[in-house]
């Protein structure tokens, strides 16, 4: 009985795409009818065919494409396993296909599955919620929570090798910056019912509009494991991307005049991308080359948004309908951002955006290559539909939204976790290492 083999990519532009090699011959390249679609831009339309026989695998370029196996140019060559070929800027093997990459069965598998193909990454595996956030609770002095924020600067960025991307990180400063905002807003909510003073009216709105959107950003910011950005440089963005993003959103809507025949699902179009180009801000900035670090800047951009335009619906609200609708108001849309929301949507486009620049100098051209719009398309298509008037009982379709957003966030963070493990294997040679090197160094 033969092996099971699977051809994958182990670094580049196509890194965590893979392909079950079966007998017979499957194809490589960026042209449709390929077996695997490659966003490498190196990657001619049809630009490899893999042949299996048994357990003998070969690789052949096709036409005039290039493939280097061992550091030097080849036609055609025999892999053995564990064996890398080049093909454009991507590292390929092939591997055996172990026991815990079997197939996923079932519905939430296979929707599992399905997510992190249209995001164009591996699928999730190996995580689990309970390990995740197993340290969420446990002891740590003011002292440790300080030293655990004192991140970004020449001093506290930690080297490469010292980046701990072994193993998914156990985040657990989010769920104490939700419960500290939580009880900042309940007495807030106290003293109005208790005083009905209208001073305190701006207060109540700004913290109940922060503290569920924060609290997410909290969440990628320890997802952050190179963590080479500082919270200056976070509220920086906050701030600044979140009004900037709902003006440039406001200026589509105005140019383009989409909600005038897509109505509230225009805000999938134009928000989305409002706060996709506010990203480029910060893109060029080759301190920062992690996909993570994209997905940090897109929530941090995404939650000033969210702050933003929560705090005027609020206010809205409060002045139409009075107090109870204002409350109203914070506790639906807080809520509702754990299952989706700007800070969700635009951490997958930062972490996108962030993924195609790579190490490279950035390009408006990279905004047109297929890993980055089919993220992109997502989120355009996941706030289109929240904004929807299909409104299913039980509120099904925001939980159905939440559901392939976090597991495609979950991948994309799989993803960028895979990113930093793989230039740790390359060593001091490869430009992955040379930026972080020159971050802390400033």
């Amino acid at each position: 009985m033969t092996s099971p083999l699977l051809f994958r990519c182990v670094a580049g532009p196509d890194l965590g795409k893979r392909l079950a090699l079966n007998d017979g011959y499957v194809r490589v390249g960026r042209a449709a009818e390929c077996n695997v679609l490659s966003d490498d831009p190196d990657v001619a339309d049809r630009h490899i065919v893999l042949t299996r026989d048994g357990q003998r695998v070969t690789v052949e370029a096709v036409a005039g494409a290039a493939i280097y196996v061992d550091g030097q140019v080849v036609r055609t060559a025999t892999l053995a396993v564990g064996q890398q070929v080049r093909v454009g800027r991507s590292l390929w093997e092939v591997a055996i296909v172990e026991i815990a990459q079997a197939p996923q069965t079932g519905i939430f598998g296979k929707v599992r599955a399905q997510v992190a193909a249209v995001a164009g990454v591996d699928k999730l595996q190996g995580w689990s919620a309970g390990e995740m956030f197993s340290d969420v609770f446990k002891k740590r002095t003011d002292e440790e929570q300080e030293e655990y924020f004192n991140v970004g600067t020449r001093t506290t960025t930690p080297p490469l090798e010292a980046i701990e991307a072994g193993g998914w990180p156990k985040p657990w400063a989010f769920v104490r910056f939700l419960l500290l905002s939580s009880a900042v807003f309940a007495l807030f909510a106290w003293a109005w019912n208790r005083f009905s003073n209208p001073y305190l009216i701006p207060g109540l709105i700004l913290v109940g509009s922060f503290a569920i959107p924060c609290s997410i950003l909290v969440f990628f910011f320890e997802m952050n494991v190179p963590r080479n950005v500082s919270l200056y440089q976070i509220l920086k963005l906050l701030l600044l991307g979140g009004i900037v993003s709902l003006c440039v959103s406001l200026l589509f809507f105005e140019w383009t005049s989409l909600d005038n025949w897509l109505g509230a699902m225009s805000a999938g179009i134009v928000e989305e991308s409002g706060k996709g180009l506010t990203l480029l801000l910060i893109v060029r900035k080759r301190r920062y080359p992690w996909t993570l670090n994209g997905m940090l800047f897109g929530a941090t951009v995404g939650t000033g948004f969210a702050v933003f335009e929560t705090s005027g619906y609020a206010l809205t609200s409060g002045l139409n309908s009075g107090m109870a609708s204002l409350f109203q108001t914070i506790y639906e849309r807080g809520a509702l951002s754990v299952l989706g929301g700007h800070a969700l949507w635009t951490a997958l486009v930062g972490g996108a955006l962030w993924r195609v620049r790579g190490q490279r100098e950035f390009k408006w051209s990279m905004l047109r290559e297929p890993a980055f719009l089919r993220v992109f398309a997502l989120c355009v298509a996941l706030h289109m539909l929240w904004n929807s008037p299909f409104d299913p009982p039980l509120e099904l379709k925001f939980i159905a939204i939440g559901f392939i957003t976090w597991i495609a966030v979950l991948s994309y963070i799989q993803f960028g976790l895979a990113e930093i493990r793989q230039a740790q294997r390359a060593g001091g040679d490869t430009e992955a290492i040379v930026i972080p090197i020159e971050s802390r160094a400033g």
